[in-house]
């Protein structure tokens, strides 16, 4: 039942601080605008219902009335409370995150005759604060160089990448590739915190930590030594505090791994890449590599310096953040990082997942860290009223395509299918937003040997100076298996009195 009368509602309706970056709605509406709008709705339905024993449109109001009375009070506190949440949020120009709650839940948005309707909403914000003057900020830009290693790196990358994938039921090696079952159990739990028959687990690099779910796991390779397929591997964990699934936080975890099957990959020839790819010949091969080597040093150029802008003004700008903002904005920022990490091309699926998941285990002081700079560009975005264009997004996917030997619609099919468009557009959004802010900058080029020491000096790590090398016995992610990745299944906290209220959608 649809209401097409056009009736003007007279909300009254407060906007106040509810905590960090959270608002308030406190909305009021007087008895005679419910009267008005429940007549209103009557009198379309009058005009379009048909009952038994009436001809259409002449059925007496009472009956109607009796009949669809509870529904037309549902349909009219869901068209206040969307109308009214719409309107505050415009007037106020709000930048809201994610959907409102309704404060005292499903009892609260009842409607009693001849009185006032009331009911409260609150919804968490985009922080507020001001940007620093970007013209007094001074950021470096490393001269960085596509030499004879990196070509002949990436050779052998791309040798990996078309590489053949052989079955194998034991002896497992690093680098292979398990696809199996899975069960999380929680400590103390009955029931499991998570399923999956279709996870995928690669052994990492001997002596380097592994990731299952986002998990690290330190002794990766120990608890797979001396099985075969069909076994089932037992691995203790702890959930760490930034874990996008809830209830894995804090958490000891027993993960229960069945091996279905495993592959280990072979690589390819040069002879073979030419060959499958129609170059011709080695110097064709490596004409193409140093273009994609060069766009790739042009990419990390421009990731550098928004790197170093964001860093300058999240040391400038102070703010409280939302006191609620955790698995949403979490899931966000590490969905940003992967595809970040996708569209530089300097590491392989597998090696990604291992940087997320030691950004889970990151400490609470990281992670706030990492929360902040997300609102910073939220912020941003706003700032500089940056838009996105479906051209833009199109080109970053056939960027993450070349990256990994793959069409640009069999990504986008991927992606689509794993709901990750929008992340996208958010992430081109962010970029562009923070490229018109560095490009307000004062930007210093300097040798890549001195960048390369200076964070060295910072950081008391090896820092790669230019785009990744790698060499033969990196892994490399195949262009066809039959092991697909297992998305992790989000959970869903459900609050006793709360109630979800239409969501404001917002533009990129």
């Amino acid at each position: 039942m649809t209401d097409s009368t056009e009736t003007s509602i007279d909300f009254d309706i407060k906007v106040e601080d509810a905590g960090p970056a959270r608002k308030r709605i406190s909305v009021n509406v007087p008895s005679d605008a419910i009267d008005q709008q429940m007549t209103a709705s009557l009198g379309t339905l009058q005009a379009q219902a048909q009952l038994p024993g009436f001809r259409k449109g002449k059925a007496p109001r009472h009956l109607l009335q009796r009949r669809f009375g509870s529904a037309m009070q549902e349909e009219t506190v869901q068209k206040l409370v969307r109308e009214s949440y719409e309107k505050a949020v415009s007037d106020n120009k709000l930048a809201v995150l994610g959907d409102a709650e309704v404060i005292g839940g499903e009892e609260s948005l009842k409607l009693d005759e001849g009185k006032p309707f009331t009911f409260e909403l609150e919804v968490e914000i985009v922080p507020e604060f001001e940007f620093p003057d970007f013209e007094k900020i001074e950021i470096l830009r490393p001269q960085l160089e596509v030499g004879d290693d990196l070509i002949q790196a990436e050779i052998d990358r791309q040798c990996l990448r078309a590489g053949n994938a052989e079955r194998i039921e034991g002896d497992f090696q690093p680098l292979d590739r398990m696809l199996g079952s899975i069960i999380v159990m929680g400590d103390g739990e009955e029931e499991p915190l998570f399923t999956h028959d279709q996870a995928l687990v690669v052994l990492p690099e001997s002596g380097e930590k592994g990731q299952v779910l986002g998990l690290l796991i330190e002794d990766m390779n120990e608890n797979f030594k001396g099985t075969k397929v069909g076994d089932e591997v037992t691995i203790e964990a702890t959930g760490p505090d930034a874990h996008e699934q809830e209830n894995f936080r804090g958490k000891k975890l027993t993960i229960k791994f069945t091996i279905h099957l495993c592959e280990r990959i072979s690589p390819a020839t040069t002879a073979e890449l030419i060959e499958q790819f129609s170059l011709g010949t080695e110097d064709v091969l490596r004409e193409q590599i140093v273009m994609a080597l060069e766009q790739r040093r042009d990419e990390e150029q421009a990731s550098i310096l928004r790197r170093q802008g964001m860093e300058k003004i999240t040391e400038a700008v102070d703010f409280e953040l939302p006191e609620r903002a955790s698995g949403i904005q979490m899931q966000r920022e590490l969905d940003r990082m992967r595809h970040e990490m996708s569209s530089s091309g300097d590491l392989s699926p597998d090696e990604i997942e291992i940087k997320l998941a030691e950004a889970r285990e990151d400490t609470e002081a990281g992670m706030q860290q990492r929360m902040k700079s997300y609102f910073i560009l939220q912020r941003l975005a706003m700032h500089m009223e940056t838009q996105v264009h479906e051209s833009e997004i199109n080109a970053r996917i056939a960027a993450m395509a070349m990256q990994r030997g793959l069409r640009p619609d069999h990504v986008r099919s991927e992606l689509a299918k794993a709901g990750q468009l929008p992340v996208i557009g958010s992430q081109v959004r962010d970029d562009k937003a923070a490229d018109a802010m560095v490009a307000k900058m004062k930007i210093k080029d300097i040798p890549a040997d001195e960048w390369g020491d200076m964070i060295k000096e910072s950081t008391g790590t090896t820092k790669k100076k230019a785009p990744a090398k790698k060499s033969s016995s990196k892994k490399a992610a195949t262009k066809k298996t039959a092991s697909k990745k297992a998305s992790t299944k989000k959970a869903s906290t459900k609050k006793a009195t709360t109630k979800k209220a239409p969501s404001k959608k917002k533009s990129s």
